[in-house]
């Protein structure tokens, strides 16, 4: 009887890509800060309360994802919008930019 053909080799492994590095609250390590405005609704509701944004920031120190994870409804979208503009200190490990993620909260306060 004939042998069975060999397998096929095995597909190249692509180069690992580094996922963010989690470092809790980032507040600390911003260069940069944008602060909310007051949402006029929520004015007018007499809302306020915390909004924690989760965000990940690039190796050069820029957010490039923000989503609110808690907080009251009216304030997330201006707490998710500030959070784009904040700038933060490059994350390193090993001599290497990393990218990071973790969060930042916002006090609205009427």
């Amino acid at each position: 009887p004939a042998a069975p053909p060999p397998p096929p080799p095995p597909a190249p492994t692509p180069p690992p890509r580094r996922a963010p590095i989690s470092k809790g609250v980032l507040t600390g390590s911003a260069t940069s800060k944008v602060t909310p405005p007051y949402p006029a609704a929520a004015r007018a509701a007499n809302i306020s309360g915390t909004v924690v944004v989760q965000i990940t920031v690039d190796e050069s120190g820029k957010v490039i994802s923000a989503s609110a994870v808690s907080g009251p409804g009216l304030l997330r979208q201006a707490a998710t919008q500030a959070a784009y503009g904040w700038r933060f200190s490059p994350t390193q490990l090993s001599g290497q930019p990393v990218k990071v993620t973790g969060t930042i909260s916002f006090n609205f306060t009427p």
